[in-house]
């Protein structure tokens, strides 16, 4: 496992400030945004398989909405956490343990990724080789969201923006211009993708889990408000294809449709923080989000292969109603993975999920060696 490191940012929990109670706005946040990608991989998968016309108006509205800010969210979530972490463990350390978690999930799942299509050949939307598996610089699927977070960790390491206030100030205009020159556009190599989301990282870094928690504590009014006025906004831009979202293919953007996209996105994650606490404040109504947002890794990594083994069975029985396809494909993704995921912990497999000790011992045992000498974070 990757020890306190993996309590911070990214597909873990969230800790309300100054104390040790989970405060479940943010693990909501996550679970919304990761059944969103689940949805949106089920969403491509029918216009691949032709129930859905990839270039009619329903499609191409609802698949923009909803790359509008998945990522986003995460990306967002993502940084909350990392300025503490690197604090508390000095940046180059913290850094190095993430990056050879990521590395690991990365690789290993790159192995079950493919080896699933292999095995599925002639069933699956998509078709891979041994040859292509092994060419682990080319991502499968989603995993080119591990080259990205990868390299935002070691960016961050090495710029430090909380040092002081010009620095923040650099770090800020250089994520903002990358993100705008990057947005829509992606590479075929790892560490080439996702660019786009570079300001949200770098942003989450700075303003930490603390003011956003104090925000997503606001009254349910104020926070559906929000969300109505801030998803109202998202959807005016993204559903008509007006702007282009951060993650995708960028081959028809244009200036006006990337500032069109950066506004919809920063107004989709708005949207998705009001209503986390909105949401947050039902209680154990909208628990099962907050299951899913502990446990996004799980989701994240794992439910393409249940989402496909659903639209086969679909398929197969002669079932080609799209609102079938959509729950059974969705809850398939989300269920599947989260079932794989406890499994895999109960017969001692959770380094399908996180990297197992033996990786980062040398660094884990620094951090405690070190730790009793270090002075506290200011």
């Amino acid at each position: 496992m990757l020890d306190k490191t993996v309590r911070d940012g990214l597909l873990s929990p969230c800790s309300s400030v100054g104390t040790m109670q989970r405060d479940a706005s943010l693990d909501i946040a996550k679970g919304i945004a990761i059944v969103a990608i689940v949805f949106g991989h089920v969403w491509r998968g029918l216009a691949t398989i032709g129930l859905l016309d990839e270039h009619g108006a329903l499609f191409i509205g609802v698949d923009t909405s909803v790359y509008m800010f998945h990522l986003s969210v995460f990306a967002l979530v993502a940084g909350l956490f990392v300025q503490r972490g690197m604090r508390r463990d000095g940046p180059g350390r913290y850094a190095a343990i993430r990056d050879l978690g990521f590395l690991w999930v990365y690789l290993i799942w790159t192995l079950i990724i493919g080896a699933s299509k292999l095995a599925l050949s002639g069933t699956v939307n998509s078709q891979v080789s041994v040859g292509r598996i092994l060419e682990i610089w080319r991502p499968l699927d989603q995993l080119w969201f591990f080259g990205w977070i990868a390299i935002m960790m070691l960016f961050v390491a090495v710029a430090q923006p909380w040092r002081s206030t010009p620095r923040a100030v650099i770090v800020v205009l250089i994520s903002a211009g990358w993100s705008v020159y990057a947005w829509g556009v992606n590479g075929a190599f790892i560490g080439t993708q996702g660019f786009g989301l570079t300001f949200f990282f770098t942003v989450g870094v700075l303003i930490q889990s603390g003011p956003v928690l104090v925000a997503l504590r606001r009254s349910i009014v104020v926070q559906l408000g929000v969300f109505v006025g801030a998803a109202a906004v998202m959807l005016a831009l993204a559903w008509p294809a007006l702007a282009t979202p951060p993650t995708q293919d960028g081959g028809s953007r244009t200036a006006l449709s990337v500032v069109l996209g950066v506004v919809a996105s920063v107004a989709g994650v708005v949207a998705i923080l009001a209503l986390s606490g909105a949401l947050a404040k039902a209680g154990p109504a909208a628990s099962w989000l907050a299951v899913c947002g502990r446990r996004s890794m799980d989701i994240f990594v794992a439910h393409v292969i249940f989402l496909a083994g659903a639209r086969v069975v679909l398929t197969r029985i002669g079932i080609d109603s799209i609102p079938v396809h959509v729950i059974v494909g969705t809850a398939a993704g989300v269920v599947g993975a989260l079932l794989l995921g406890a499994i895999a912990r109960r017969i001692r497999c959770g380094w399908l999920f996180d990297a197992p000790a033996w990786l980062t011992a040398r660094l884990t045992a620094a951090d405690r060696t070190a730790g009793s000498h270090r002075a506290p974070a200011r």
